[in-house]
């Protein structure tokens, strides 16, 4: 694969990506910190994800929360210490458009927009690029998080990441590569 590829979505059984889940510690531990915090309902609330309980976890440094406004683009709430010092860069309060170049900004957008309005999970795995060197490779997941209302608004997000390289701390214009993309939806988990 080549830097900025993107594979097609995994079409395969809801297993398979349970299980790949499952091989990656941290987005299992998240995946299930919010199956519980559903508490009967198909989505969690943000309100219902508790920090103190994400922090046992060891998972504050590897979230990120995104918001989508009211005109439908998303920007980050939250955003755990070792993805900020990934990117090299405040994240907190920027949208999406202003982190990443318009080509990975759509692609992330699209992908924002079809967890909340298709109410889904989404599971990626693959290489991310400096430079056109892989510098770690990624294991994603994505969580949709539904406001007081009950609107689904907000998303959360974990990586299980390995190092491929020197110097993986810090990624200047980061380019993801997937081989694996799934959407899973939360009614089947």
């Amino acid at each position: 694969m080549t830097d900025g590829e993107v594979t097609e979505e995994w079409t395969g059984p809801r297993h398979v990506v349970l299980e790949r889940i499952g091989h990656a510690p941290r987005c299992a531990a998240l995946l299930d910190i919010w199956k519980a915090a559903r508490v009967g309902n198909v989505m969690a609330a943000r309100s219902a994800l508790d920090p103190i309980i994400l922090a046992k976890a060891g998972l504050l440094p590897f979230v990120w929360v995104l918001e989508r406004d009211a005109g439908g683009a998303c920007f980050y709430r939250l955003i755990g210490e070792s993805i900020r010092r990934n990117f090299n860069m405040p994240m907190r309060g920027r949208y999406v458009h202003e982190i990443f170049d318009q080509d990975m900004s759509r692609l992330i957008s699209s992908r924002c927009e079809r967890i909340l309005s298709e109410a889904e999970i989404m599971f990626t795995s693959g290489r991310v690029y400096r430079d056109g060197k892989a510098v770690y490779y990624a294991r994603r997941l994505v969580l949709p998080l539904r406001d007081e209302d009950g609107t689904a608004r907000f998303l959360i997000g974990t990586v299980d990441q390995s190092e491929m390289g020197r110097d993986t701390n810090r990624v200047d214009n980061p380019r993801f590569t997937n081989d694996f993309v799934a959407f899973v939806g939360v009614e089947s988990i």
